[in-house]
Parts: C-alpha cells; sequence; structure tokens
C-alpha cells in the first residue's frame, strides 16, 4: 500500500494517507470530533475549498498554516462539521415536553426556567424549543425564561443569531406556528425571519464542549442530537456525566435517535424514544 489514497491522479491536490492521519489527529485535539476512514473523500471535498480560498497547493503546507493559525483552525473546524438540522426534527421530542415535562415545570411553579441546546447548528432547534414554550405557556404569569444554543461552528452560530430562513426551510412548520416568521427587510422574498419575542429567550453562543463550559446551571433541559456521534465512547460518556452534573433533579435529558447513555445509564431513567430523566 502507498501512501497516497485511491484516486489522488483524479484530484487536484495531493492528499496522502499522512495528510488525512493528521487531519484526523488535529480534528481531535481541537474538537474531540472522531474521524474514521470512511471520511477520507468528505474531509477532501471539504477542505479542497479551503486550500482554494487561502492558496495553498497541498495539504501538508494548508496543515502547517491550520496548527498556525488561530482563525484559520476555526475555518478548518466549520469545514469539517455537519450541520443537518430543520425545524420539529423528531417531532415525538416536543411532543413530550408540551405533554410531561413543561406541565411538571408548571406544576412546580418554577419561575427560572433555563434549557440547553447543545449542537444548535443553525437555529432551527432552539427556536423550535421556544415556538413550542410560548404555544403551551399561552396563559399569564412571568417566567425568567432563557435557551443557551451552542455550536462549535461559528457561521451556524450566527445564522442562528440572524434567524433569517428559506421558504423551504418552513416546510416542517404548522400553520399555527408560522405566526412566529414575517418578511423583515432583512429577508429576501423566498426568506422570513423569526419575531424577536423568540429571539429574546435565546442566547447563541460558540462552544467547543471539550472546553471548560461557562455555564453553572441548573437546566430543567438539555437537549443534544446528534452530537455524540461525532465522538468516540469515552468522549461521549464524559459528555453525558456533565450533562447529569448540570441537570436539576429529575431534569431532562434528550439525545438523537441513535446515541445511548454508553456506561451512565444507571444516573437516568430512560423513557423510551432517547428521552432520559436525571435520577437523583
Amino acid at each position: 500500500m502507498t501512501g497516497v489514497l485511491t484516486q489522488e491522479k483524479h484530484r487536484e491536490f495531493d492528499y496522502s494517507r499522512n495528510d488525512f492521519e493528521k487531519i484526523v489527529k488535529i480534528i481531535y485535539k481541537v474538537s474531540g470530533i472522531s474521524l474514521s476512514d470512511r471520511k477520507e473523500d468528505m474531509v477532501y471535498s471539504r477542505l479542497a475549498r479551503r486550500l482554494r480560498r487561502v492558496g495553498k497547493t497541498c495539504f501538508e503546507d494548508y496543515l502547517n498554516f491550520v496548527i498556525e493559525n488561530n482563525d484559520e483552525q476555526k475555518a478548518f473546524v466549520n469545514a469539517l462539521t455537519t450541520n443537518l438540522t430543520h425545524f420539529f426534527r423528531e417531532e415525538h421530542h416536543f411532543d413530550y415536553l408540551e405533554e410531561v415535562l413543561f406541565p411538571e415545570i408548571f406544576a412546580k411553579h418554577q419561575k427560572r426556567i433555563r434549557f440547553w441546546s447543545a449542537g444548535c447548528s443553525t437555529g432551527e432547534e432552539p427556536y423550535t424549543l421556544a415556538m413550542v414554550w410560548e404555544h403551551f405557556r399561552n396563559r399569564p404569569g412571568g417566567f425568567d425564561f432563557k435557551i443557551l444554543a451552542t455550536d462549535l461552528d461559528t457561521n451556524v452560530i450566527e445564522t442562528g443569531r440572524q434567524g433569517i430562513y428559506g421558504i423551504d426551510k418552513l416546510r416542517p412548520v404548522a400553520e399555527e406556528y408560522l405566526t412566529w416568521f414575517s418578511q423583515s427587510s432583512e429577508c429576501s422574498v423566498n426568506q422570513r425571519q423569526v419575531a424577536d419575542q423568540l429571539k429574546q429567550y435565546i442566547h447563541f453562543k460558540q462552544l467547543n464542549l471539550m472546553q471548560d463550559w461557562p455555564m453553572n446551571g441548573p437546566f430543567q433541559l438539555i437537549i443534544c442530537r446528534n452530537v455524540l456521534i461525532y465522538f468516540d465512547r469515552p468522549t461521549q460518556e464524559k459528555l453525558i456525566k456533565r450533562y447529569y452534573d448540570l441537570l436539576e433533579p429529575n431534569g431532562c435529558l434528550i439525545l438523537g435517535h441513535s446515541e445511548s447513555l454508553g456506561g451512565n445509564k444507571g444516573l437516568f431513567e430512560n423513557l423510551g424514544k432517547t428521552i432520559f430523566r436525571k435520577i437523583g
């Protein structure tokens, strides 16, 4: 076996096995993301755009540049992270919140409400949370309600802050919720912007889950869907334990459909459909 990846002769840039292994090490060190060999072609196609953008002619030079330049390191991470999401994704999760968790919060007469969307991508998830909360809360009563929305990718965080989405993105949104979107002066003809009333609830912040977390909690809800799949098992279990520590007693943790608690099963009650409640 040579040191060059398959089909190199068809590629614009030299891309060796050593280059790929170096990329794997850098992204793991910086973000904790674990890339498998199946991602070789994806990695090339996404980073080739960066090489063109910064004027590098080979991956070796580009990766040395990533190591030396903090701004490019952020662009490198942004290029390799996947941000597939939509409004009301895995709708059964939001049904559970409206039918079970939110009524419990009301029954306890809690006024300070804190949710965390960890891995919020372009903002559809936290805005969905805010809409469902407002729909349920349609009654008198003051609440100190906030949603922390974090992601590693700085580009998607900015999209979330702007809250502007193409009409096609609103297809999963039921008619009763569409009133939260309008065509502001910042929108094109095929775009709509989230209402300021929802925006005021959400604090978008760039956060590397592998580094220190500035928030102290407690949270009634942490929703971290389709994020753990990018980490190795020890990192997944470490993150789940950290989520546990930030949840209030009986707080709710929601994961993606293909994710599990691993060795942390004793910390949570499994309610099915990747919905878990903190024990203790």
